[in-house]
């Protein structure tokens, strides 16, 4: 069996820990190209509870692929093809997910695996738990039928998210851990995210919450803190900034944007995404998305 550099095949959603590759995001994903047919094995560090797993081939419909023991076993057809392995669901808590993440320490083949190359640069997209479509139905994430995915896929770019479980920077915020700012720098707690070129970023900041009755003053001074972390992470992207969809505090949002050069401001509340006490659906996630490459104009 070879094995496969797996710095080479990894999303950025996946931080270097001690030799081994973590990640405590849904929708992490490995992306490779085969040649023939192969079995490929992915191994992980220990046993994960309700660990799921996707597989695409050649951006055709996912199938659900579960581990065996410590082990994700997949037989791989012949010819040329492109694959895509996403992290889909995983028994943990929020908290116990951000402290120890899900830990791959392997992928063997017994062919050589090619990475998939892009010349152009990444989508960012920066968000709370919708940024990586969870609870899309019901209890189930769906990362890969999540507005950022659809919207990389429709621009053909390649895709890097930052998804975190938290809802927000003020004091009101019932989940603080990891928060917004944290999540920008690491991927886990103590384990740094990496970087990627991207020349587009798009910000959802609060957009599904109530803001946890936060007052103006307090949203402003969080947002603008949060404002100035996103331009010392990205520097010279272009920021696409969402309002929440309830439309709270849309004029803060543009006042606070206006302090610098480099965001523009949508106004989401017409985008009949009812997401009030719950996330969006389906259906929603693809109205979002194609909002987005409207304002984008593609």
């Amino acid at each position: 069996m070879e094995q496969i550099d797996l710095e080479q095949i990894l999303s950025p959603e996946w931080g270097k820990a001690d030799g081994d590759f973590v990640t405590s995001q849904y929708g992490a994903q490995l992306n490779f190209i085969s040649h023939q047919a192969d079995t490929v094995v992915v191994t992980l560090s220990q046993v994960y509870p309700g660990l799921q797993w996707l597989w695409s081939v050649d951006q055709h419909d996912y199938q659900v692929v579960l581990p065996t023991d410590n082990q994700l076993k997949l037989d791989l057809p012949a010819g040329t093809h492109r694959h895509q392995i996403v992290l889909q669901n995983v028994a943990m808590g929020q908290i116990a997910f951000w402290q120890q993440g899900v830990r791959l320490l392997s992928i063997t083949s017994q062919y050589a695996l090619e990475p998939v190359s892009s010349q152009k640069p990444y989508i960012t997209f920066v968000g709370d738990s919708i940024t990586a479509g969870e609870c899309m139905n019901g209890l189930q994430h769906h990362p890969e039928l999540s507005f950022p995915q659809l919207v990389a896929q429709a621009l053909e770019k390649p895709l890097a998210r930052i998804a975190y479980g938290g809802t927000g920077l003020t004091s009101h915020a019932p989940f603080q851990e990891p928060s917004a700012i944290e999540a920008l720098w690491k991927i886990g707690e103590a384990i740094a995210r990496p970087r990627v070129q991207t020349d587009l970023v798009v910000v959802n900041y609060g957009i599904n919450d109530a803001n946890y009755g936060a007052n103006r003053q307090e949203f402003a001074f969080g947002l603008r803190v949060y404002l100035l972390e996103l331009i010392k992470r990205f520097h010279q992207a272009r920021f696409i900034l969402l309002t929440p969809y309830n439309g709270a505090f849309v004029d803060i949002f543009k006042m606070e944007a206006q302090r610098f050069d480099c965001f523009e401001v949508v106004d989401t509340s017409d985008w009949q995404v009812y997401v009030t006490g719950r996330h969006p659906n389906l259906v929603e996630h693809q109205r979002a998305a194609q909002n987005i490459l409207n304002f984008l104009e593609v």
